[in-house]
């Protein structure tokens, strides 16, 4: 009996339960009380004795297991007390009589744990779900400060240089001198309301109810959006031929404007002038989009923080870094995704996958 228990325990100590699901173990309690009842059978007359065994398996059981385990475990720990009384001398019923008060304790007992059990896994769950959202409110008090930092910033600097030329434009200027004036308070107002149009879209970022979603031919959407490619990299873009025939669900105007800011982020920031390459992949559930440039590629660990909004990465280039976060939100609000395969020095895959 000692033989077999030492086998069963190494067995058991060195078996790979971290790759097996959790109710597995529970293959462990038919031997447990095997080794029970014939200890009892070899073991003597001495019925209360083996009673705290049952109770050991089963406040292991109420640890290692969800409530009601014990409860279905009642019938098989029942057998292996009741069946060694006819085994051994002395009176049945006095063992009957045991049994009726040792079974029902067991079960009382690895059910109270189990349920306690299950009640600080609860409490777990919600510290955590608690966690994360003060982790969460923390990131959005410091989103809100950097957002009213650089708003109040980039739109500072085009108001002040409007009130500073409207300060010191003479009354007796010329008409070239006021055309001059005019022209640059245009350019400054323009650059304040392309600001407010991206803090706009980022607000509505990933709502999909806001999306007008249409059934385009994909060759067709491609084409008009090559000649936008063209129009901002001229003669750097290579277009890879969409398929013929496929067709596309979505909203032409905001995959259009996150189309566009991929490869105007291509324009402002990659190195040199080299071909940039542009096309879409049809992969077995979504179609995927895809520029790719030459230009050196992020910085390492810039990956995920160029699409967070008003981040730039490690670049030193100007700008309100909204541009990618716009084009994560519209790709989210596709029920899709967006990101950036990296090459260090060489180069960088920027993509959006949108649903078929």
């Amino acid at each position: 009996m000692y033989a077999v228990a030492l086998a069963l325990g190494t067995a058991i100590w060195l078996a790979p339960w971290e790759r097996w699901p959790r109710r597995a173990s529970l293959g462990i309690v038919p031997p447990a009380f095997a080794l029970i009842a014939l200890g009892n059978v070899f073991g003597g007359a001495n019925l209360h004795t083996y009673g705290v065994f049952f109770v050991v398996a089963f406040v292991w059981i109420g640890i290692a297991h969800p409530p009601r385990t014990s409860a279905a475990m009642a019938p098989l720990a029942a057998a292996a007390y009741i069946v060694p009384l006819f085994f051994l001398p002395g009176s049945i019923a006095a063992g009957l009589s045991s049994a009726a008060i040792t079974i029902p304790v067991c079960v009382l007992v690895g059910e109270g744990i189990a349920w306690g059990v299950g009640r600080l896994e609860q409490i777990e769950l919600a510290l955590a779900r608690e966690r994360a959202r003060t982790e969460r409110l923390r990131e959005l008090d410091e989103l809100k400060d950097k957002f009213l930092s650089t708003v109040s910033h980039e739109l500072r600097t085009p108001i002040t240089i409007c009130r500073g030329h409207l300060e010191v434009l003479d009354d007796r200027a010329g008409e070239h001198e006021v055309r001059a004036v005019r022209e640059m308070l245009i350019d400054e107002l323009g650059l304040m309301g392309r600001l407010v149009e991206d803090l706009t879209t980022l607000a509505w970022g990933d709502d999909r109810a806001l999306l007008r979603f249409e059934s385009l031919p994909l060759d067709g959407f491609m084409s008009s959006i090559t000649a936008k490619a063209e129009a901002i990299l001229g003669d750097r873009v290579r277009v890879r031929p969409a398929i013929q025939g496929a067709t596309l669900r979505a909203d032409p105007q905001r995959l259009t404007q996150a189309l566009a800011n991929l490869l105007q982020n291509v324009a402002d920031h990659a190195k040199g002038d080299g071909p940039v390459r542009f096309g879409v992949l049809g992969e077995s559930s979504s179609w995927r989009f895809e520029v790719t440039d030459d230009g050196g590629g992020l910085p390492p660990g810039d990956e995920r923080a160029v699409f967070e909004p008003f981040s730039t990465g490690s670049s030193q280039e100007e700008g309100t870094g909204l541009g990618l976060s716009i084009v994560r939100g519209i790709a989210r609000a596709h029920g899709g995704e967006s990101g950036v395969v990296n090459r260090p020095g060489q180069g960088a895959t920027f993509w959006i996958r949108i649903p078929r």
